[in-house]
């Protein structure tokens, strides 16, 4: 019985992997597909924003569906989404070149089955997982995710040298078959068969409402929406800061990207090995902090050979700090609500995190061009100290230390 729990859940962690794991690597192969074929940075921008929305709108949208519908079935409806539009690629593909506007459809598809898996599957651990092994489970989920985005981009790349992208996108509809079997084997509760006497409409307020009564949590979130606003845009700036400021190559950028993602696994496993319940905000707090002086570093680095290596080194204390924090700040808001609640929460957290890139990426680039790119690394380091500053210093979010879970009642009484 004491292992009952863990045999359930890793069925369906070990199918939810491995369906990311060809997920991605379809992705990827798409990835470069695009940027072979239009040889437009324009464009892979115009792709990369059409991914963003979904996670805006939807997410928090389909948050009361989460906490009202059969979750197995939410799973498994984003996974054939996204199966079924590898399989319009993969037909269309058998006539020649994919026209643009299918990619820009495709990726769009991509995404919006990607806003209602998140916050589905991160509803779903605090009902599997027992109370002290959520921030483990939350560190674990993360380094498996680093460890597939190290290894994916070569191997997209890979299969892209040798077969047509619409026989790669078949990787979708493989992954789709695993999750379905490791879902339905897997024993998931649901909320779906409680008496709700709510409108969805209500729901979605309620959910808004439930976060906003929070005032640990709303604070926090808004905090670290603010922080993503002048950090996140800096990851999409690492191509070119390694080309064009340290005059490095392709090749050394794909390096700096894989030893962000050995950085960021490392950090998931610190946290699925040794977190607890315990004061998980202020040490969340002081990974980041490792976070914020890594990315400090990187902004006073010379733009030389030199300055290349070591901005290289400083991507694994960085992945690790951000890795680290994230997971223990993932397992706090899971934690805060009751579990028949939480999937309207995880779905307005997802549409703030995805918020935040876009956003700091409108003024991100046209600082690049005033100031020039260290600035910006600098300015993400400061960011991440004066926030996580502020979050120690607000009382209510100071509480989330010793947090306790807002029972049904309470919820109910928002």
């Amino acid at each position: 019985m004491k292992n009952k729990w863990k045999n359930n859940f890793f069925t369906l962690f070990v199918g939810q992997q491995l369906s990311f794991f060809t997920s991605m690597i379809a992705q990827y192969a798409l990835v470069w597909y695009i940027t072979d074929i239009s040889k437009s940075p324009t464009l892979l921008a115009m792709y990369m924003l059409i991914a963003f929305i979904p996670g805006i709108i939807v997410a928090p949208l389909v948050g009361p569906l989460i906490d009202r519908l059969n979750k197995k079935i939410l799973l498994l409806s984003g996974d054939w989404l996204v199966a079924l539009a590898a399989i319009i690629l993969a037909i269309y593909g058998q006539g020649g070149p994919l026209p643009f506007w299918l990619l820009g459809v495709a990726m769009f598809i991509r995404s919006l089955a990607g806003a209602v898996q998140t916050p589905t599957a991160q509803s779903i651990i605090p009902t599997l997982v027992p109370e002290s092994f959520v921030p483990k489970i939350s560190g674990l989920n993360g380094a498996f995710n680093s460890a597939s985005m190290i290894i994916t981009p070569a191997i997209g790349a890979f299969f892209y040298g040798f077969m047509p992208i619409s026989q790669i996108m078949l990787m979708d509809v493989a992954g789709a078959i695993i999750a379905t079997i490791t879902v339905l084997i897997t024993r998931i509760p649901s909320f779906d068969h409680l008496e709700n006497p709510n409108s969805y409409l209500h729901e979605l307020a309620e959910g808004f409402k439930l976060v906003r009564h929070h005032k640990g949590i709303f604070h926090f979130l808004l905090i670290t929406t603010l922080i993503g606003m002048f950090s996140w845009p800096v990851f999409s700036l690492y191509p070119l800061i390694t080309t064009s400021y340290f005059h490095g190559t392709i090749s050394d950028a794909s390096i700096v990207e894989v030893f962000w993602s050995i950085g960021s696994l490392l950090g998931g496993l610190l946290i699925g090995l040794f977190a607890t319940t315990k004061r998980r905000l202020t040490i969340g707090v002081m990974w980041y902090f490792l976070a914020g002086i890594s990315f400090s570093f990187m902004g006073l680095l010379p733009d030389n050979r030199q300055g290349l290596w070591l901005f290289i080194v400083l991507q694994l204390p960085g992945g690790i700090g951000f890795m680290a924090a994230n997971g223990l700040f993932a397992s706090i808001i899971q934690q805060a609500f009751p579990a028949s609640q939480t999937g309207r929460v995880m779905g307005i957290t997802q549409a703030l995190i995805s918020l935040a890139s876009p956003i700091g990426l409108i003024f991100a680039a046209p600082l690049a061009e005033m100031i020039g790119i260290p600035p910006l690394l600098i300015l993400a380091g400061g960011s991440i100290f004066v926030g996580n500053i502020v979050s120690l210093l607000l009382p209510d979010v100071k509480k989330l230390d010793h947090m306790t879970i807002m029972t049904d009642a309470e919820a109910n009484d928002v």
